[in-house]
């Protein structure tokens, strides 16, 4: 089944409001396995939303648009809807029913404005909305269902569920698409690895996207599942798991299966790891605690780090890395330690240690003795990227250690 999605409203054009229908409507209707065609937004004008119904029901065969159905005139969606099937409006009885009683339940009458939202098209139908006073609309537009939702997301969602989903005789005539996703690996290498997997004439689709320095693949189509296990085994080790996981749940429950716990020591992340760690159902389980020593001063009281290597090395070396790490682990009693330092900027690099500079240390003492080392890294952008793509690095550092798997990851400075 081809289905597009319409968003409505002069917010949206304007970019007063992000259009966050898209992307929700994008995601359900592929959980339901429908064939995703086009996705449009529109303001609200009668005739560009008028033709933007029939241009996109002309190769569709389920559309659904949001927005427009309020009380004020500038909600025209109805109108339009009436214009492109060629029809008039006419007050829906039932649907005025169920608002008048909703009025009464406050002690209230609709006023004239409000009853403008039970007009329907001679040939369509209301659709009752539980959580406002706008219903949906639904008809039949050259052979495809066209079903109209108000814009309000507490409204919108259930109303798609009740409305759209539960009507469906079946999921459509594709799988629901898997997403695989990766850390640590560059766009173009990860794109050289899936070779012809990411043909764009592959049969099933596979789309490569970077979102906040994460790899994922998603695949669409029939026959997903083996497709999917080919693009792990290309991008092994990057790739750490499908769909919504993250890095964090996948760490938290090598930890788990393991019986094994972690601490953190941090500097230039602030808590970040830490906050990620905890982020995550259950974490108490494995994560024991961790310390921010932002400032010398602490590295040296929290964490015993002596003052003359802060001194001879600076804080942001490899050996303060080592130190963070490995007292870590022990002055929490933890299997697993990771620790950061580093510049985020925008100030306080130097031609020896250039803003973006950062140095993770891993501790492991689960063979009876303490290990640790540390890696360099260059990571590119503002403190934000700087910190977040530090906090995956170490995530994946351990992650990729418990597996006993030794790449470089992106950013690192391995010579």
């Amino acid at each position: 089944m081809r289905v597009s999605t319409l968003s409505i409203g002069d917010e949206l054009t304007t970019g007063a409001t992000v259009d966050r229908h898209a992307a929700w409507l994008a995601t359900r209707c592929a959980a339901l396995g429908l064939r995703f065609e086009e996705h449009r937004t529109v303001d609200d004008d009668r005739h560009r939303i008028t033709r933007a119904l029939r241009e996109l029901a002309a190769r569709s065969d389920l559309l659904v648009a949001t927005g427009g159905l309020g009380p004020t005139l500038d909600d025209v969606t109805r109108e339009a809807l009436a214009d492109a099937l060629g029809e008039e409006l006419v007050i829906d009885e039932a649907a005025l029913t169920r608002l008048e009683a909703r009025y009464a339940a406050r002690g209230r009458v609709p006023g004239e404005r409000n009853r403008r939202q039970v007009l329907r098209p001679v040939g369509g139908r209301c659709l009752p909305n539980d959580n406002g006073t706008a219903p949906g609309l639904e008809a039949v537009l050259d052979d495809c269902r066209v079903v109209v939702l108000p814009g309000p997301p507490h409204e919108m969602h259930p109303m798609f569920e009740t409305h759209v989903a539960d009507t469906l005789d079946s999921k459509g005539d594709a799988e629901v698409p898997v997403t695989i996703n990766a850390y640590g690996l560059a766009e173009s290498s990860a794109g050289d690895l899936l070779g012809e997997l990411a043909a764009r004439d592959a049969s099933p689709l596979v789309g490569i996207r970077v979102s906040w320095s994460i790899l994922a693949a998603t695949i669409r189509g029939s026959g997903i599942e083996p497709v999917a296990r080919q693009v792990e085994e290309r991008w092994r080790p990057f790739a750490y798991g499908r769909d919504e996981q993250t890095l964090q749940e996948v760490v938290g429950g090598m930890l788990g299966a393991r019986g094994a716990t972690i601490a953190t020591a941090e500097s230039c992340t602030g808590g970040l790891i830490g906050g990620r760690i905890t982020e995550v159902a259950g974490s108490s389980g494995w994560y024991g605690g961790g310390v921010v020593t932002y400032s010398n001063e602490c590295k040296e009281r929290l964490l015993g780090v002596p003052s003359e290597l802060l001194e001879r090395r600076g804080a942001v070396s490899e050996e303060v890395a080592v130190v963070m790490a490995m007292e870590a682990a022990r002055r929490f009693g933890a299997d697993y330690a990771l620790s950061t330092t580093g510049i985020a900027g925008p100030g306080g690099g130097s031609e020896e240690k250039p803003v973006g500079t950062v140095w993770i240390g891993v501790c492991d003492t689960t063979a009876g003795h303490p290990r640790a080392w540390a890696r360099r890294f260059r990571f590119p952008g503002d403190r934000t990227w700087v910190r977040d793509r530090t906090v995956k690095s170490a995530l994946q550092m351990l992650r990729l250690h418990m597996l006993d798997a030794s790449v470089p990851l992106i950013w690192e400075e391995t010579s």
